[in-house]
């Protein structure tokens, strides 16, 4: 069951502070998760394709992806993979902290608030479609969980039923870490290229944002906060 978006009006909160931090994809995603709640939008400073946890990297066309410039590194959170470029895509990590109001034991569940968070903010930025959570378990099996972009998981947000907005989690006994990506455009050409064997269906029906990507970012920022630090 769809959860949808009517847009919300929200405000900076100084009691959680939002954090930028720029550097390779392979060293964001080797952070160690913090104890306390936050919000970091992480910038890369090269191109990468991302695996999950339990992805090999027999996916990657190595060869090709050393051609094109990009590292081939595994993130500590579930999922399939995902491809980023700079500037193509906003990714925020946010980490709520195990006894925080927000914290939930359900780990399909645990995704809940943050996708309404990000729904809202993009029917504020964006307006136009119906925008909805995706309240239920993993759409795709099989192939199409290969590529995030391809499948749909609890808590990611939708733009009439395509996907929008791609969620992992990875979790520590102390805290959670939700990792956040949506593109400015979907580029099923270039998954192709750096993936071995055939993209999944799924893929094409995702969407990305176009030239919202910067002002959504501004919106999505405060509301988190906002967000963090109504529920301490």
């Amino acid at each position: 069951m769809d959860h949808h978006c009517r847009g919300s009006c929200t405000r900076g909160v100084e009691a959680v502070s939002a954090h930028r931090i720029v550097t390779s994809a392979g060293e964001l995603h080797a952070r160690p998760i913090s104890t306390a709640a936050a919000v970091e939008v992480l910038r890369i400073d090269r191109s990468a394709v991302v695996l999950g946890s339990t992805q090999s990297f027999d996916l990657v066309d190595a060869e090709r992806a050393a051609e094109l410039g990009f590292d081939v590194v595994r993130r500590r959170s579930g999922g399939g993979v995902v491809i980023l470029q700079q500037y193509d895509h906003l990714w925020v990590d946010v980490t709520v902290p195990r006894g925080h109001r927000l914290w939930h034991d359900d780990v399909e569940r645990a995704t809940w608030w943050l996708g309404e968070v990000w729904c809202d903010a993009l029917t504020e930025t964006i307006g136009a479609g119906v925008w909805a959570v995706h309240r239920d378990r993993l759409t795709s099996r099989g192939t199409e969980r290969s590529v995030c972009f391809a499948a749909l998981g609890p808590g990611e947000v939708t733009r009439d039923t395509r996907k929008v907005v791609g969620i992992a989690q990875r979790r520590t006994k102390d805290a959670a870490r939700f990792q956040c990506t949506v593109y400015r455009e979907i580029d099923p050409a270039l998954h192709a290229q750096l993936l071995r064997g055939s993209l999944p269906d799924g893929l094409s029906k995702a969407t990305g944002v176009g030239d919202n990507l910067e002002p959504l970012q501004v919106q999505v920022v405060t509301a988190l906060t906002a967000a963090l630090a109504r529920a301490t």
